[in-house]
């Protein structure tokens, strides 16, 4: 097995991630839940090229009519985003978040894997319900992102309020399926 992939492999054991591998891949497939919804994440390694990344599917698919309309959104969530970015399949409507590494020159360690994973599903949970309301709903795309990325104190709870403490619990709590979710 090649030494990225096995790098990966160790941290998603060693986190307790329940995982598959894709049969003669470099790749591996595992759920993840939000407050909001069911998250599909696959973890890609190319040796190669020495890259790593984290992809996060969202569980639902911009209709023809609302295409232009998810683009908005993922262009303006994207333009504040240091780590990752929101991609939209014109053809297909899927939507997904991709956060990525080059390794190369370097060495692979267990933390730079939990910040690109935890940066990963931590934008998902953050966004998710405002690409919903674009995608069910009559508010305006630049309306929506302003609201995600501006929120009203009087309506977050404690840990929102405070900062990134969200991802510190992430990995604490698996549902009946054995997947990870938000506690």
């Amino acid at each position: 097995m090649a030494k990225l992939f096995a790098k990966v492999l160790d941290y998603m054991e060693a986190e307790k991630w329940k995982f598959e591998i894709i049969e003669g891949e470099s790749i591996l497939r595992f759920h993840f839940k939000t407050r909001t919804g069911r998250l599909l994440c696959f973890g890609d390694v190319d040796e190669s090229k020495h890259f790593v990344v984290f992809y996060s599917w969202f569980p639902v698919t911009a209709q023809p009519e609302k295409v232009f309309d998810v683009a908005e959104f993922v262009t303006r969530a994207n333009r504040g985003l240091s780590i990752g970015n929101f991609e939209l399949d014109f053809d297909n409507g899927e939507v997904c978040y991709k956060t990525s590494l080059d390794i190369e020159g370097g060495e692979l360690s267990h933390k730079m894997l939990d910040n690109l994973l935890r940066a990963n599903l931590s934008t998902c949970e953050r966004y998710f319900k405002g690409l919903m309301e674009v995608l069910f709903g009559d508010r305006h795309p630049a309306e929506v992102i302003y609201d995600v990325e501006h929120p009203d104190p009087k309506t977050l709870d404690e840990e929102e309020l405070f900062g990134d403490s969200e991802v510190e619990d992430y990995l604490e709590e698996r549902d009946d399926d054995g997947d990870f979710r938000r506690n």
